[in-house]
């Protein structure tokens, strides 16, 4: 048998040791104090953004459910978007800045 001679030294400085890992491992992940409001506030918000990304999954889920009359009764047709897609790459510097400035006068009326 090995005998281990500690001075008192030693011993205090093994049994601190013990304490502390003693204390860190059974502290049932508990926090040792109240939170601060910032901490709160955070844990909130993070709720409600939780809360929001499901709406919204929700949202989204029930209008992939939506079937519209027009889309079953012109399936064959494409819309009018494919049509004027072709007539745009034909024009000028100077038509697409007029179309610029006619969309801007449309998006902002005042």
């Amino acid at each position: 048998m090995v005998s281990i001679h500690l001075g008192f030294l030693e011993k205090t400085v093994v049994l601190f040791s013990i304490c502390i890992f003693f204390y860190s491992t059974h502290a049932d992940s508990k926090p040792l104090g109240k939170r601060a409001i910032n901490e709160v506030q955070l844990m909130h918000n993070l709720g409600a953004h939780k809360h929001v990304e499901l709406r919204q999954d929700w949202l989204q889920m029930k209008l992939r459910e939506i079937h519209t009359a027009s889309e079953k009764k012109n399936e064959d047709k494409t819309g009018l978007l494919p049509d004027i897609l072709p007539k745009l790459a034909d024009l000028n510097q100077m038509e697409d800045e007029d179309i610029i400035v006619v969309l801007e006068k449309l998006m902002n009326p005042s």
